[in-house]
Order: C-alpha cells, then sequence, then structure tokens
C-alpha cells in the first residue's frame, strides 16, 4: 500500500470516525432525556417510536424509497422485540441511576457472545474469554459501590437485565432481517411495528390512555436526538469506516451517559467507579476489536 493510498483511506474515514463519536453522543444523552420526561416507560417508548417512525417515513417519501410485503415481515421480529427493549429499559431508568443502568447494559457484547457460542456454535478465544470477564468485573465494580447510596432497587436492575437481553435477541433477529432490506426502510418498518406493538400495553395502562400533560420537549428530544439524529449518523457512517472501528467507538456510549448523569442529575461517580468504568470500557473495546470480522456488518443500534 503507497503513502498516497493511506493518507486517502485516513482522509475518508476521519469524518467517519467523527460521525460514530457524535452518533455516541447522541445516544449517551437518552438516559438523561428520559428520566428529564417523567413517564412510564411504556409511554415514553410508545411516543418517541411514533415520532421516529414519522421523521424516517418522511425521508423515504422524500428520497422516493418504496416498501415491499416481503420487506415488512424480514422486520416484524426486530420491531417487536425493539418495542419490548426500549419501554423495559425505560422503566429501568425509573428505578435506577442512569449511569447504573446504561453501564449494566454494556454487557450486551459479553451476553451476545455466549448466546452465539452455545446457540450458533461459535468459537471464543482466549483473549475474548478475559476481555469479557474483564468487562463483567469493571461493570461490578461501577454498580455495587452505588447500589445503596444511588437509590437504585433490585427492580430497577432486574429490568436493566431484561433490556440487555431482549437487546442481544434483537441484534440476532435484525443481522438477518437486514438481508435484502435497506438501513432507512429497515429503521421506518422496525419503528412502525414497534409502535403498533406497543399500542395495546400502552392503551391497558392508566396513564397511557390519554396524551401526555407534560414532558412534551423532552420527548421529542428523545425521538431526534438518539433516536433519529443517532441512527442517521450511524447508517451513514457504516459505509467509511471498518465494524471493530464502529464497535470500539460505540463503547464510549455507557462512559458518555454516565458522565451525563453525574453533571446534569447529580448522580455521583466515586473514583472506584470511575476504575470500573474505564476497565469496563477498555475490556469491551478490545472484545469488540477481537471478535469483529472483516465482512461483518453492523446491524442498527438503539433507536
Amino acid at each position: 500500500m503507497t503513502v498516497d493510498t493511506v493518507e486517502r483511506s485516513r482522509s475518508t474515514n476521519l469524518p467517519g470516525v467523527i460521525a460514530i463519536l457524535a452518533a455516541t453522543a447522541c445516544w449517551s444523552s437518552g438516559g438523561v432525556l428520559a428520566k428529564n420526561a417523567d413517564h412510564p416507560g411504556v409511554v415514553l417508548a410508545f411516543w418517541r417510536l411514533l415520532i421516529v417512525t414519522t421523521v424516517f417515513g418522511v425521508i423515504l417519501v422524500a428520497t422516493g424509497r418504496s416498501i415491499t410485503w416481503p420487506m415488512l415481515k424480514r422486520s416484524i421480529p426486530g420491531g417487536l422485540l425493539f418495542g419490548c427493549n426500549l419501554a423495559v429499559w425505560f422503566e429501568a431508568l425509573r428505578h435506577a441511576t442512569v449511569g447504573i443502568a446504561t453501564v449494566t447494559g454494556a454487557l450486551t457484547p459479553v451476553l451476545a457472545m455466549l448466546i452465539g457460542w452455545r446457540l450458533l456454535g461459535e468459537r471464543i478465544s482466549g483473549l475474548a474469554m478475559a476481555c469479557a470477564a474483564g468487562a463483567v468485573g469493571g461493570v461490578i465494580i461501577f454498580v455495587v459501590p452505588g447500589f445503596a447510596a444511588s437509590g437504585t432497587t433490585a427492580l430497577g436492575m432486574g429490568l436493566a437485565f431484561a433490556a440487555i437481553l431482549l437487546w442481544v435477541c434483537y441484534l440476532l433477529v435484525t443481522k438477518r432481517a437486514r438481508e435484502g432490506v435497506g438501513t432507512i426502510e429497515y429503521l421506518f418498518l422496525m419503528a412502525s411495528v414497534a409502535t403498533v406493538s406497543l399500542l395495546p400495553v400502552l392503551l391497558a395502562s392508566e396513564e397511557g390512555r390519554s396524551v401526555p400533560d407534560h414532558g412534551w420537549g423532552w420527548i421529542i428530544a428523545l425521538a431526534l436526538i438518539p433516536g433519529s439524529i443517532g441512527h442517521g449518523l450511524l447508517a451513514w457512517a457504516q459505509a467509511h469506516v471498518p465494524l471493530s472501528t464502529a464497535g470500539i467507538l460505540l463503547q464510549g456510549e455507557p462512559v458518555g451517559a454516565a458522565i451525563a448523569g453525574a453533571i446534569f442529575l447529580g448522580e455521583t461517580i466515586g473514583a472506584l467507579q470511575a476504575l470500573g468504568l474505564l476497565l469496563a470500557f477498555i475490556a469491551l473495546a478490545v472484545l469488540t476489536r477481537a471478535t469483529s470480522g472483516p465482512a461483518e456488518q453492523a446491524p442498527p443500534v438503539d433507536a
């Protein structure tokens, strides 16, 4: 490879790296926005998804894209799982700090690796196992010291872990569903299915039977910043940076979310917790690098 080729590669990748960092910052704001909106998880999830569906629907029409029945069929499983995941995670934030809920969610790559090993027969290297252990250790170091003092409850932790499981299942079905379905088409259809799936649950809840009477600024920001802008940035960046690079940069989300919770919500991060957060970030970054194949395509993440 010549020097000119390397320089062109770097100049091509730089905008993509910046886009992924911006997407990570957008997703890091989600917990703070949800906390300030102050609504039950299913209410937040439904209205956020409805707004996101509208945004991507407008993009579809403006770009002249078309939707087919096979595309819709492929998007249904992901939509059902994503709607449940979003509602459960937002509810977890009502019973846990943004830092604890988000950092716990950072264990998604570890769980995905274990599921791939058990169900898909994927091999796990010694380095990957060591990184997984380091990530779990880092999360424990972060969560345990602040658990009682932060007001986080066992219910909040249980919901956070349930959200992780739902998210991993979503990623697994999305990997197959994306074959033959464009990014914008999939995001529109997936969000549409998720919105419709949550409607019966919303109507069955007492607080969901009427339009929210407060927090609309936060709800709209929640839909536009992490839900639309974050997704759009990642979708564009996927064509400009390697999967391993994108995966490593995206591991900054729990770090950013914990910092955002400390700045905007007054959540405390002690020295030991900061050490655990750093350990988890490094372990997950190395794990992502070690398990990313050059030909893989990254699926959409948190809408």
